[in-house]
C-alpha cells in the first residue's frame, strides 16, 4: 500500500549561497506545515507516479490546506506540479482512497 500524508510541522528549507556571487549568502527559508510548495507538490506527484508503476493501492490522507500561490511559488511552477499531481491520479492503475479528516 502506497500512503500520501502531509507533514503538519513547520519545515526549514536551506538555500545555498550562490558560489558564482561572492556577495550571496546561504537562506533559511520557513514553509508552513500543511501546504504544498512547488518541491513538495513534484514529490507528491512522483510518489504517486510510483506506486502506480509497482500496482500498489494508494491511500490518500487529505487533510492539506492547499497550494502555495506567491509570486514565486508561481514562478517556480507551483501550478504545473499541481496539475502533475492531477494526471498522476488519473494515470493510477490501482485503487486510490482518500481519507478527508
Amino acid at each position: 500500500v502506497g500512503v500520501v500524508a502531509v507533514e503538519t510541522r513547520t519545515v526549514e528549507l536551506t538555500l545555498p549561497a550562490d558560489p558564482a556571487n561572492l556577495d550571496s549568502e546561504a537562506k533559511t527559508v520557513q514553509q508552513a506545515g500543511q501546504v504544498w510548495f512547488p518541491d513538495s507538490a513534484y514529490k507528491t506527484s512522483q510518489a504517486i507516479n510510483d506506486f502506480s508503476r509497482e500496482n500498489l493501492p494508494i491511500i490518500i490522507f487529505a487533510n492539506w490546506r492547499g497550494f502555495s500561490a506567491g509570486q514565486k511559488d508561481m514562478y517556480e511552477q507551483i501550478l504545473k506540479f499541481g496539475a502533475e499531481i492531477v494526471r498522476a491520479l488519473r494515470g493510477a492503475t490501482a485503487p486510490v482512497l482518500v481519507y478527508i479528516p
